[in-house]
């Protein structure tokens, strides 16, 4: 059993002062580098020396010297000084760290193209993006946020992101879409875990489902696939997703038949937002999504 021990651990300012005195030399040079007067940077040390019951230095007509006992702890002192300068950077590094987690087709398509944004106005902070289709915890530290898509009925927050579907093709197409049964004529796709949408958008236009099978394709290559050539076929387009490519014109859409989902992207952020640079993060991430 360790016996306790009721001595007062030096503070860090009596530590640096202590060793500034020992490196100099000389308390009055010391005490400038301290910004402490002599008088209490003398006090400090012999307060130190009444803590530990061992005198630490001896004072010389220029100055003071360590005692032998002094050099021992000096080493001490410095290690514990220099652990906590390294703990500090660490935790500096650490605090301009942002690290989300998210789903692969939603950070190609939407966040990765913002965040030279974000890094623009907040040069100083780091985002770290990884990509998962699994629901990961934020409890264990490893996240600072999660990005995800779920049922707007399962979640007690507002959704991040909205979903609006609609069936979206290559503008090189040669054959006209202008209604929902044009689409049916057509090879379907759609992400290969999701194949909901496209049953969500075929009984919200009022089509017969199951209707023809849309062949699922990777989710995160499912719009080049369409732009891949004229007859690639008719995708379910997932706004925001594919937002930009409509904005180029590379996609067209049914837009008269476009479809609010009952799924939404989702922000889930821990109950204690740990630094100030996710809080930056998070409030930039809510203004590109209602901007």
């Amino acid at each position: 059993m360790l016996a306790s021990s009721s001595m007062h651990l030096p503070s860090t300012r009596t530590l640096q002062a202590f060793v500034t005195a020992a490196q100099l030399g000389s308390l009055a040079a010391a005490s400038a580098r301290v910004a402490m007067s002599v008088p209490a940077l003398s006090r400090r040390l012999a307060g130190l020396e009444k803590e530990l019951g061992i005198r630490l230095f001896e004072r010389v007509p220029r100055g003071v010297v360590l005692t032998t006992a002094g050099n021992s702890y000096l080493a001490h002192a410095v290690a514990v000084l220099d652990r906590l300068q390294v703990a500090a950077a660490d935790l500096q590094r650490d605090t301009s760290l942002v690290r989300v987690t998210t789903i692969p087709a939603f950070a190609t398509r939407w966040l990765l193209p913002r965040l030279p944004a974000f890094s623009a106005r907040y040069p100083g902070i780091d985002v770290e993006v990884r990509t998962s289709i699994a629901f990961e915890r934020l409890d264990t530290g490893e996240y600072d946020f999660a990005i995800r898509l779920a049922l707007d009925h399962e979640m007690t927050t507002a959704p991040l992101l909205p979903i609006h579907l609609m069936p979206v093709w290559s503008a090189a197409h040669p054959r006209a879409i202008t209604h929902p049964d044009d689409v049916m004529h057509h090879p379907l796709l759609g992400p290969d875990h999701r194949p909901e949408f496209w049953e969500e958008w075929m009984r919200g236009v009022g089509l017969e489902y199951p209707g023809p099978r849309p062949r699922e394709i990777d989710a995160l290559l499912l719009y080049e696939r369409v732009l891949s050539g004229a007859g690639a076929g008719v995708a379910i387009g997932i706004e925001p997703l594919t937002s930009a490519l409509l904005g180029q014109e590379r996609l067209k859409g049914l837009d008269t038949y476009r479809l609010r989902s009952e799924r939404s992207f989702f922000l889930i952020e821990p109950t204690e937002i740990r630094t100030r640079a996710a809080r930056l993060f998070r409030g930039w991430l809510q203004g590109e999504a209602q901007g």
